[in-house]
């Protein structure tokens, strides 16, 4: 009987690699390139060491982004996720990202452990509400970015928020202008600058402006204009109460980056979400179900999830990814 061939050079290698004893350094810069779930509930959960890494290295922790993860996974989980990512930033977390899954109770738990969050994005995040996220973003004292898309915060929201971060540089809080608000914002007052003049009274320093879909007018933009000398950006697409008028143009000559009311919103990243119509887009009236970047459940009662009896009490909080391997 002949004997099996040797094992080539490359087989016997793998074969002896102990995965293991990967430097240190090495592993983190592989953690790096993973998301929280799969360091979470993957590569963290491998072996001790990588256990250990994962639980113990808070610079892996530094930027969070759970973008899309609230469709992927059941609410629960993905909440547990979040508040295990914050624990194990260890205070040093400076940047949140998320989707759908955020409420009062997760954004004040963050704010209470991350008070060095220097960018915050939310979106379609509607059960975030104008008073939690007021008592949270007053705890984000170092934020310069922040990003509220689709979500159910409004009124002094920008105020709140401006008074709450001296250091804001880039604000970000996108809207849908709604067919209703096309027909009838002529007619019905619609049109409304409480938000506009939050930002022009509290964000001096602001280099970057997104209000997609506001309801903001003439005046409230020329008040941003005049009371945000260092403005570089500005975004008021689908702000369809502004009249772009001579002396308004020459005022936004200034700003190097500027998209008006009737510019395609072809590069917004949730365009899929807006709904346009002709006479304010110039576009055939259409709602776009084809969304190439998010696939988001945002109604709780249409989604589809698998049974939840084997999840733990302790799930709401973080206790499905508490460190209980011995490191």
């Amino acid at each position: 009987m002949s004997s099996p061939p040797p094992a080539s050079p490359m087989a016997a290698e793998n074969e002896a690699c102990d995965w293991a004893e990967m430097p240190s350094d090495a592993l983190a810069a592989v953690f790096a390139k993973l998301d929280v779930a799969e360091i979470l509930s993957g590569a963290g959960l491998v072996c001790r060491a990588w256990h250990r890494l994962a639980a113990s290295d808070p610079t892996l922790w530094r930027r969070v982004d759970m973008c899309y993860q609230g469709d992927q996974l059941q609410t629960e989980e993905v909440e547990a996720m979040a508040r295990a990512a914050v624990d194990r930033s260890a205070g040093t977390m400076e940047a949140f990202c998320a989707e759908t899954f955020v409420n009062d109770d997760l954004l004040r738990y963050i704010s209470q452990r991350a008070p060095s969050l220097k960018s915050l994005h939310l979106c379609l995040c509607h059960y975030v509400t104008n008073q939690g996220f007021a008592e949270a973003v007053n705890c984000f004292p170092q934020l310069k970015e922040l990003d509220i898309t689709f979500c159910s915060l409004y009124g002094i929201v920008c105020e709140t928020a401006g008074r709450a971060c001296p250091q804001l540089k880039c604000f970000r809080l996108n809207e849908r202008w709604s067919i209703l608000q096309s027909e009838f914002a002529p007619y019905e007052g619609m049109d409304d600058d409480t938000e506009a003049l939050g930002i022009a009274s509290t964000m001096p320093g602001l280099q970057e402006l997104q209000l997609i879909g506001n309801n903001l007018t003439n005046d409230g933009l020329v008040a941003i204009l005049d009371r945000c000398p260092r403005l570089e950006s500005l975004d008021i697409r689908q702000c369809y109460n502004i009249q772009m008028d001579d002396a308004l143009r020459s005022k936004c000559a200034r700003i190097r980056d500027l998209k008006l009311p009737h510019d395609s919103i072809s590069d917004f990243k949730y365009r899929a979400y807006i709904v346009s119509s002709i006479a304010n887009s110039g576009s055939d009236f259409e709602v776009d179900m084809y969304d190439d970047l998010l696939d988001v459940v945002t109604e709780d009662d249409d989604a589809d999830f698998d049974d939840m009896d084997d999840f733990d009490d302790t799930v709401s909080d973080g206790g499905m990814y508490d460190d209980d391997l011995d490191i």
